[in-house]
């Protein structure tokens, strides 16, 4: 039996022409099976299944490219500073062991996913933290993250973390590079592995991908081996760099005053296939920034935002009007709490002004093409992120109804201007409904069991923060609540 042709109707709908956006006025969305068949007005053929979605948008699905996969912790850095005190930098008398338990890992990733798709992000490539962990990721535990995917509906781009080792801090605050040769050999032979195995696992919404950890923790052997890797599979491969001050100082001193484009230049990881968060740091600690900026562009690698994550961190990307002008690819990720791409839309709007000092340096509509086309773009999938005929049918319904969305002058605006993830009630993923009224359609869990069972998860790594953070302090040291707790006195 053929797949029913099914028809959504809707207020406004996102569609695609001329190489952009547009949008139409009581529009319709015609799709079979995963695809697309008709965008716009009027559609005469025939349909087996006719839906009203009232005053609603009816968009491409976001597409995150730096995911959030687990529980986020940065947010325990937010008011808690210097991070090397507060266990951002992992002490160098710490025996590094797994802190979370398989299980938890697992229940972590149907939290994750769960959450990108209620907030309306249908394909991701998400990433965790590997603070915790005796090393990185293990072809396994992500193995399971595919069996996870698969069972939500959701379209990811999955690869372990892997690195050549990473910094620790002494009790003054002194940096040191620790590495392991054969880790980080180990590391690079699994994650070709897992990539082999997903890819023969033949599900269309699962692609592999490379997710080296960061730049500074590779050394020259590693880089040397990930640049042949990459040229040989020619796949998603996500590494961030010009993240950080260390970062910039460490690769600065490690190769002879190079940036870290330059050095990614030079073990060839500079090319259309690199995802690159978070792009603050261009120039290095010389400040030639025009130079990074012509090597990225000429690069055809994508700079993947965060806005939100850098906000919080007090940086951003000043010579955004430079990036944009130089053709560079600019997608969008989340990579903290909450998973939230309105909110990051918003922010990225907002800092960008700031930063530049323009207000006219970037619009609603920039960053939402970040969250879509730029996405799209970066992965090699001009069947994602619009609506079109022949394309994937991901996509989102967003109540324009909701009061706190205000007046409704233009609906990407109001959207990008007081939306949020919450707004968004349908989610499809590949013409199969996956989020119903707020609720994940083929989840094991109910929305409010994964809440209740995260927080416990939560609670659990915090109280292992003593013993990775630089001192050894207890919690209440670590992390401090705004402001002092009154209890109650016993009589």
């Amino acid at each position: 039996m053929s797949d029913k042709v099914i028809r959504l109707r809707a207020a406004w709908v996102v569609g695609y022409q001329a190489g952009d956006h547009c949008l139409y006025a009581n529009g319709e969305v015609v799709y079979q099976g995963d695809r697309i068949l008709f965008v716009g007005h009027d559609y005469s053929g025939a349909v087996d299944e006719d839906n009203h979605l009232g005053n609603s948008v009816l968009a491409p699905g976001f597409i995150d490219l730096d995911a959030l996969g687990d529980l986020d912790t940065t947010v325990l850095a937010f008011d808690n500073q210097p991070g090397w005190k507060t266990g951002r930098i992992v002490a160098q008398d710490w025996q590094r062991r797994d802190l979370y338990s398989r299980e938890q890992l697992n229940f972590a990733k149907h939290y994750a996913y769960g959450q990108l798709l209620l907030n309306g992000i249908t394909s991701f490539a998400p990433i965790t933290s590997i603070l915790y962990r005796a090393w990185a990721e293990e072809v396994d535990e992500y193995l399971y993250a595919a069996d996870v995917v698969e069972e939500l509906g959701a379209r990811a781009w999955l690869g372990p973390a892997f690195m050549a080792g990473y910094y620790a801090s002494d009790t003054l605050g002194q940096f040191h590079y620790i590495n392991n040769r054969d880790r980080a050999r180990q590391g690079l032979e699994d994650a070709v592995r897992f990539y082999e195995r997903l890819n023969a696992r033949g599900v269309p919404r699962l692609s592999g991908m490379l997710a080296p950890d960061r730049i500074e923790g590779g050394d020259d052997a590693w880089l040397h081996e990930l640049g042949a890797v990459v040229k040989s599979l020619s796949c998603p491969t996500r590494l961030h760099c010009c993240q950080s001050e260390l970062e910039v100082r460490e690769i600065a001193r490690r190769y002879q005053g190079r940036t870290s484009l330059e050095v990614l230049a030079q073990y060839g990881l500079l090319n259309a296939q690199m995802l690159l968060p978070h792009g603050q740091f261009l120039g290095g600690v010389a400040g030639d920034v025009s130079e990074d900026i012509a090597r990225l562009a000429d690069s055809g690698a994508t700079l993947v935002a965060c806005p939100l994550v850098s906000g919080r961190h007090g940086k951003y990307l000043e010579h955004y009007k430079s990036i944009r002008a130089a053709g560079i690819n600019l997608a969008l990720g989340t990579d903290t709490w909450p998973s939230d791409m309105f909110t990051n839309m918003q922010m990225g709007v907002v800092l960008t002004r700031v930063v530049t000092g323009d207000v006219q340096a970037a619009s609603a509509a920039d960053y939402y093409r970040m969250a879509t086309l730029g996405g799209a773009k970066a992965l090699g999938r001009e069947d994602l992120g619009r609506l079109a005929p022949g394309c994937q049918a991901d996509m989102i319904v967003i109540s324009l109804d909701q009061p706190a969305l205000g007046q409704i002058f233009d609906p990407i605006t109001a959207l990008v201007l007081n939306g949020n993830g919450r707004d968004v009630q349908t989610v499809i993923v590949a013409g199969k409904t996956v989020v119903r009224d707020r609720e994940l359609v083929n989840s094991r869990y109910s929305v409010a069991e994964l809440h209740q069972q995260s927080q416990q998860v939560f609670n659990h790594i915090i109280s292992t923060y003593p013993e990775r953070t630089v001192g050894h302090p207890p919690v209440s040291e670590i992390v401090k609540p705004a402001f002092n707790i009154v209890t109650r006195e016993e009589p």
